[in-house]
């Protein structure tokens, strides 16, 4: 009966137009490739058909010069360089146009295409304010940012809250999604609240949470009618509901400790996880973390907030690069240069840029960084409360804003 229904719904769905998948998945029809048609085992045993797919058949053809690079949480997008693209959320208000121009757009270089380029199904071409031509990513005009200081770097991802790196994510539900977290990218329900498995789960077994233990533990349910597909499989619960697993781990949230988006409070409790697909970028050795009332801040090995002037701060004055403080020092002596130790190593999105004097100053994402002559406690952030401007930015373990001051990375 159950198989009868589930063809009955596909003929519907073929009637009307609708994408087979979005009926199969609770997907958008364009997360991934169409899932397996078999379905889930009565036993609760996770369903046959989920495989991992490539960057070729979720991110499709490219442009000539641009290749992918990729990630836990999908695929971004490179140039022929290497350098990473970005999208500007404010292009979303100009649609076939490019919102970036002039000082901006000497900050974002567009990427521009050739006379002859021709559309590809997910790649478009826009006309710039000058006449040139510019690649779109479905729909977003798509950019370079001048002040990458390598390949691979994604200095400009953040930045004002409005540039992001061009991104395909992998193949989801459309019960789950992704979300930025002190642990890194992880997966997150609809609400953009943190996924979690169990250590006690095993791939091909029904969930062991039941009982007293789902009044903490909230199943992730999956439609009846769901599909494997990619690493996505429905499995079985023993009150006859379903429940998506990803690489086969069972996912739950954590209904008695997270409320809002990046918290991770489950995560490291009585053997649960959370899924990470893409750790927090690398801090260099003297990093520490402190909490705050802002949430958790990057500190000096004293405990110190450091701040970047200009780096992914909300609101600046004027589209900068970099912030040029004479002799490496600014015009208001609370702002002390953060020097670095002679045998120091960049990492990640932290550099070292030499001083005239011949000493090496940290820098993140390109700004130079410093503490704050009025923070004297772990934790405090007074360059900003009492001290700075909106071209301060206290640096945030997570990547995510410090909600009404600042912009960290």
């Amino acid at each position: 009966m159950a198989r009868v229904r589930s063809l009955t719904w596909l003929a519907v769905a073929a009637a009307v137009g609708l994408p087979v998948f979005a009926i199969l998945s609770g997907g958008d029809g364009a997360a991934g490739p169409t899932p397996s048609a078999r379905a889930q085992s009565a036993g609760g045993k996770a369903a046959a058909g989920a495989r991992k797919v490539t960057a070729a058949e979720v991110v499709g053809a490219l442009p000539a010069g641009v290749s992918t690079r990729e990630r836990g949480d999908g695929w971004g997008f490179a140039d022929e360089r290497g350098m990473t693209l970005y999208t500007y959320d404010r292009d979303e208000g100009t649609p076939g146009e490019s919102a970036c121009n002039d000082a901006c757009a000497t900050a974002w270089p567009p990427l521009t295409a050739p006379a002859d380029a021709k559309p590809l199904p997910d790649w478009t071409l826009v006309t710039r304010k000058d006449g040139s031509r510019q690649w779109a990513y479905r729909g977003r005009p798509v950019y370079r940012y001048a002040a990458d200081a390598f390949p691979g770097a994604t200095f400009g991802d953040g930045v004002d809250t409005v540039w992001r790196i061009a991104f395909r994510s992998i193949p989801l539900p459309r019960e789950v999604g992704l979300g930025k977290t002190v642990l890194g990218e992880v997966l997150t329900d609809a609400r953009g609240l943190t996924l979690y498995a169990s250590g006690d789960d095993a791939p091909g077994k029904t969930p062991s949470c039941k009982g007293e233990c789902v009044r903490s533990w909230q199943p992730v349910a999956a439609p009846w009618l769901a599909q494997p597909f990619a690493d996505w499989t429905p499995v079985a619960r023993d009150d006859g509901t379903r429940q998506w697993a990803y690489k086969g781990r069972p996912l739950y949230r954590h209904v008695v400790g997270d409320y809002a988006p990046g918290e991770v409070t489950g995560n490291g409790v009585d053997g649960w996880s959370a899924i990470v697909l893409e750790p927090a970028p690398p801090l260099p050795p003297w990093a520490t973390i402190q909490p705050s009332d802002a949430g958790e801040l990057v500190a000096n090995e004293a405990g110190l907030t450091v701040y970047a002037h200009g780096a992914n701060a909300r609101g600046q004055r004027r589209n900068q690069v970099n912030v040029k403080c004479p002799d490496g020092t600014c015009i208001d002596p609370q702002w002390v240069p953060f020097i670095a130790k002679p045998d120091a190593k960049p990492i990640g999105s932290w550099t070292l840029v030499k001083l005239p004097d011949g000493r090496q100053q940290w820098a993140y994402k390109g700004n130079k960084v410093y503490t704050n002559s009025l923070d004297k406690a772990p934790g405090e952030f007074k360059g900003i409360r009492f001290g700075g401007d909106r071209s301060w930015s206290a640096i945030m373990r997570s990547g995510e804003p410090m909600q009404g001051v600042s912009v960290g990375g």
